[in-house]
């Protein structure tokens, strides 16, 4: 696979010897020649020279030969002199040369323009081997170092092959486009929401190490993978130019030789972005059509001048290639549980997705939540709210089976998961899996429910470095989205950061999902049918953030941070994925509808109104329908009875039906839909 293409040119002007030294009486055409030659070779090599770097995502280095830091250093900074610069001093030299094996090694602390500038600085990093930029603030590092002697310095050394690297902020300043921090820090979050804002600051006016690309670190830690999209778009929006991105773990690092070839090293992934089609606003909300996203793991490798890949330690072939998702039914989701954060969805749920009085079915593990959910939805306009807790208890309660079997809405709020999947194996859950993926079906889920909806669930997620010890559970989701990972509260807080980001890419390369979706709680997602495709689009101030993968290569982080048998960080490595940032402008097509197609949610198609409901063998309709068809239509889509009523008696013989979950619909001399509905069979 090759990311891109840089070819470099080297120049070489015609010098009159003579003219350059009109001291010297050259009088032997032969030592004329010899002395051009030697020029032109010493002047080849010092134009093609190139150094090497070591480009580290942050995190503490590790003692020990097996260490994520220990081989990497040491490839750097063996037998070599070594110069780390920071504005104040730390503890890297004494691991430098204890573990590493450097020559000598020294910290310098340059806090000021004035030493950075001076012409003893300039002398003294020129006798070294390795000058290495600490950690620490990069705007400090910006505002005194450009233009000083001190990147002269670093220029020359480069050029005559010696090694520049850097850690965290020093890492930053690296890229021919540096994030400089200038206004402080800025969030994913920020720069999903508005890539423009005051704190994405990026200048191109200072070391130019790796030309094309800008540097992102503690990549997975905080979750900054919106935040890279944001510094791409920016660049793109203000100078019209598509840049690279390279986003670095923490504990993670890259080795790049001479010749370009970089070498990954870690625990985590060296993340790597390229925009592949077009970015746009609505409002400032931040929209991407199709970045691609290559994350490599340990040992596999990126070569820079080529632009090609190697993937020798993603080790897993999958193929999603046929995966699409095909319900002909609505999903709502929201990315956080706070009612505040949910009040547009609700508006969603009950005036613009089906009838807009039905009656609505509320879930929840938490009643007091449930009640001020049961609120709002009653202000929205629905006809009723009923609210259940899907336990055990009431896995066979015929109450419950009556409310899910006639409910054209079901609303997910704050379940827990293992409480929920084991209510899941009852016959109401049975019940309820049936009724969520009829045709015409509305259903949402609030915040940590969200999860539910798709493929698989991620548990332990909200447990502080979870993913960092291994700790993340996945388990089977109610499938709606039958090949998607759905995660909420992405961004909620530092706890969890990595946890989110992490989780959806794992998940698709554990479980051979075609689609993640991360969800913020600034945001919500409808998955709808239209026009005979399945469309996922978002909602709110936040884009939704989809990951497709379009690979057939994966693999999972084998490497501890102190190179030590035990859990590793719950990282995957992808050959190559797709992240598109959408909302109700940009509609994303999972795959097409293949159900009936009834429909119960409007379009001048009445509901119909049956009794008794659970039914054990006659079914009747409220009012009569004469000369009117009816088909009866099971779970999956099929047609499994039809009929004609021709009398004043609409009565229906449901008796040799099996039970379960079933919808009916009724169609007039034109052969067009004119009412549905639903119905249990006992």
């Amino acid at each position: 696979m090759c990311f891109y293409e840089r070819k470099k040119y080297c120049k070489f002007d015609v010098v009159n010897f003579r003219t350059l030294f009109p001291c010297m009486q050259v009088k032997n055409n032969f030592y004329y020649s010899l002395i051009i030659i030697v020029l032109i070779i010493l002047g080849t090599q010092e134009l093609s020279a190139q150094g090497r770097q070591l480009i580290v995502g942050g995190g503490s280095e590790k003692n020990g030969a097996n260490s994520w830091s220990t081989p990497p250093y040491r490839w750097a900074v063996e037998g070599k002199r070594v110069a780390i610069i920071g504005t104040e001093t730390g503890s890297l030299a004494p691991y430098m040369k204890n573990q590493c094996g450097a020559a000598f090694a020294m910290e310098f602390a340059i806090a000021t323009r004035d030493s950075a500038d001076s012409q003893a600085t300039y002398d003294t990093l020129m006798t070294y081997d390795v000058i290495f930029f600490r950690g620490g603030d990069q705007y400090e590092y910006y505002d005194f170092y450009r233009g000083t002697k001190l990147q002269d310095a670093v220029n020359l050394k480069f050029s005559q092959g010696g090694c520049i690297g850097g850690t965290s902020a020093g890492m930053h300043i690296l890229s021919s486009i540096a994030f400089t921090a200038e206004n402080g820090t800025v969030y994913s979050y920020e720069c999903i929401e508005n890539p423009n804002n005051q704190y994405v600051t990026l200048e191109n006016d200072f070391f130019d190490l790796q030309p094309g690309f800008v540097y992102d670190t503690h990549f997975a830690e905080r979750a900054r993978f919106g935040r890279l999209a944001g510094f791409l778009a920016n660049y793109k929006f203000n100078h019209d130019e598509n840049i690279f991105g390279l986003g670095m773990d923490d504990m993670t690092c890259m080795t790049i030789d001479e010749n370009g070839l970089g070498t990954v090293y870690g625990t985590g992934c060296a993340n790597f972005y390229k925009s592949a089609g077009s970015f746009s606003q609505n409002g400032n909300k931040l929209l991407a059509d199709s970045i691609e996203v290559v994350q490599l793991l340990k040992g596999c490798t990126y070569d820079f001048n080529t632009g090609e890949f190697s993937f020798s330690t993603l080790d897993r072939t999958i193929n999603t290639t046929g995966q699409s998702e095909q319900g002909n039914y609505t999903v709502l989701a929201s990315g956080s549980n706070l009612l505040n954060d949910n009040l547009t969805m609700i508006t969603d749920l009950v005036t613009n997705s089906g009838l807009s009085d039905a009656v609505v079915l509320i879930l929840s593990g938490e009643n007091t939540l449930a009640e001020s959910f049961k609120t709002k939805v009653l202000e929205a306009g629905a006809s009723g709210v009923s609210v259940y807790n899907p336990t055990t208890a009431l896995g066979t309660d015929a109450e419950l089976a009556s409310a899910i079997g006639s409910a054209a809405k079901i609303l997910f709020l704050k379940n827990n998961e293992t409480t929920f999947s084991q209510f899941l194996l009852t016959s109401n859950g049975t019940l309820l899996a049936q009724k969520l993926r009829s045709d015409g079906m509305i259903s949402a889920f609030a915040g940590e429910d969200a999860r539910l909806a798709g493929r698989t669930v991620v548990g332990n997620y909200l447990t502080y470095l979870s993913s960092w010890y291994g700790e993340m559970t996945f388990t089977p989701g109610l499938s709606l989205l039958s090949h998607t990972v759905i995660m909420p509260q992405t961004f909620l807080d530092s706890d969890i950061y990595e946890n989110t980001a992490t989780a959806v890419p794992y998940a698709m390369a554990l479980d051979t999902l075609k689609y993640g979706i991360w969800l913020t709680n600034h945001n919500y997602m409808k998955f709808s049918p239209s026009e005979g495709k399945a469309t996922l689009t978002g909602y709110g101030t936040a884009p939704l953030m989809v990951l497709t993968n379009e690979g057939n290569l994966t693999g999972f982080s084998q490497q501890t941070g102190s190179g030590n048998a035990g859990a590793a960080r719950m990282v995957a490595g992808f050959e190559k994925l797709r992240m598109d940032l959408i909302d109700y402008t940009t509609p994303f097509i999972l795959g097409d509808v293949s159900a009936a197609g009834i429909n119960t949610a409007g379009n001048g198609i009445q509901k119909l109104s049956l009794f008794p409901n659970p039914v054990y063998d006659a079914l009747s309709l409220s009012q009569s329908y004469r000369d009117t068809s009816w088909e009866i239509i099971g779970s999956d889509g099929r047609v499994i009875q039809r009929g004609i009523f021709s009398g004043d008696d609409d009565v229906i013989d449901v008796l040799k039906l099996t039970p379960g979950f079933y919808s009916i619909r009724l169609i007039d001399i034109s052969n067009s839909v004119i009412a549905s509905g639903r119905f249990i069979k006992n």
